[in-house]
């Protein structure tokens, strides 16, 4: 949305949930933007045609381990050559990346099934792989561990209005914990978050 009404580009977004296709439908088309932005629910992998630039945020933790070189694939294919991609994902300490590729954890358990963050040697090499060079990396943790801490403090203010919304006390409790889990896995270093750049080799 700010890009499209700063900069004037034009844009195509994804998704594959109908509740975050909706909302997002219906901001553009509040913001008078519909005539520049194109929503899709659609698959990333079933993207086609070329792009001046992708955008990804935090959907990588997602795509599942064995995906990642199709993942990578699909953004030096949808790139113009020359092109730039920025990718946002949480990240792990990569002297605890194999222990942590082959176990489970609270939040692969209870908030994110399936999930699974990469370390930043790992995402690099696939890039390469594939075909993507990186250009520029900008980490942020500490600024991650600052939200999750006004989070908890949030929700602690307001367990009443939580109950009203329809999260009882033992979804309350487990997410007090994932905030604070999650506080002190970026506070130590242990866990991270990164916006990479990526360029596609011409």
């Amino acid at each position: 949305e700010y890009a499209a009404k700063s900069r004037g580009v034009k844009i195509t977004g994804i998704t594959i949930s109908q509740a975050q296709f909706d909302f997002a439908q219906q901001r553009i088309a509040n913001a008078g933007l519909t005539n520049l932005v194109e929503l899709l629910m659609q698959d990333y992998r079933d993207v086609r045609g070329e792009f001046d630039a992708v955008v990804s945020i935090e959907m990588f933790e997602a795509v599942g381990e064995k995906f990642w070189p199709g993942y990578f694939e699909v953004v030096r294919n949808v790139l113009k050559p020359g092109a730039k991609a920025i990718i946002q994902t949480i990240t792990i300490d990569a002297d605890a990346f194999a222990y942590y590729r082959k176990s489970s954890d609270f939040i692969r358990q209870f908030i994110f099934p399936g999930g699974m963050l990469p370390s930043v040697p790992v995402f690099v090499g696939l890039a390469k792989l594939a075909g993507l060079t990186q250009s520029d990396k900008h980490e942020f943790g500490l600024d991650y561990a600052e939200t999750l801490r006004r989070w908890r403090l949030r929700c602690d203010e307001i367990p009443q209005e939580l109950q009203k919304l329809g999260f009882d006390d033992a979804f309350q409790r487990i997410w007090r914990f994932y905030f604070s889990y999650c506080e002190a896995g970026f506070r130590s270093g242990r866990t991270n978050v990164m916006q990479i750049e990526l360029i596609k080799q011409s």
